[in-house]
């Protein structure tokens, strides 16, 4: 009677175990998804003179000036020189750093690579 009870469990079990796996199989994306999805690759960087805390780098002469990084579900990317993906609203204010355009951050990912 006890081994009907404990069937019906480890089955549960066992579907959740795949389901987990299949899920972190699908997580990683690819540069073409993150592009379709209208994400913006750069590279972030901590500064450590003025008013200019991060600035994440596009391309050659293209520079943001992050100003919410600070905020909760952005500041595990504001530790350390990273590549990311991220989403973003141009601001219409004084440039805070020279050479950068502010920005107020949307959504943001770590690179895969």
């Amino acid at each position: 009677m006890i081994h009907l009870n404990i069937k019906p469990i480890v089955l549960i079990l066992i579907l959740l175990i795949i389901s987990c796996k299949s899920a972190k199989l699908s997580s990683s994306k690819t540069d073409i998804q993150y592009q379709k999805e209208g994400y913006t690759y750069g590279i972030i960087t901590p500064k450590d003179n003025g008013n200019c805390g991060w600035i994440i780098s596009v391309a050659k002469n293209i520079n943001y000036d992050p100003i919410n990084i600070e905020d909760e579900k952005f500041v595990q990317f504001s530790l350390t020189k990273e590549s990311i993906y991220f989403k973003f609203l141009p601001l219409r204010m004084k440039n805070r750093c020279k050479n950068a355009s502010p920005i107020a951050l949307v959504e943001v990912a770590l690179t895969t690579n």
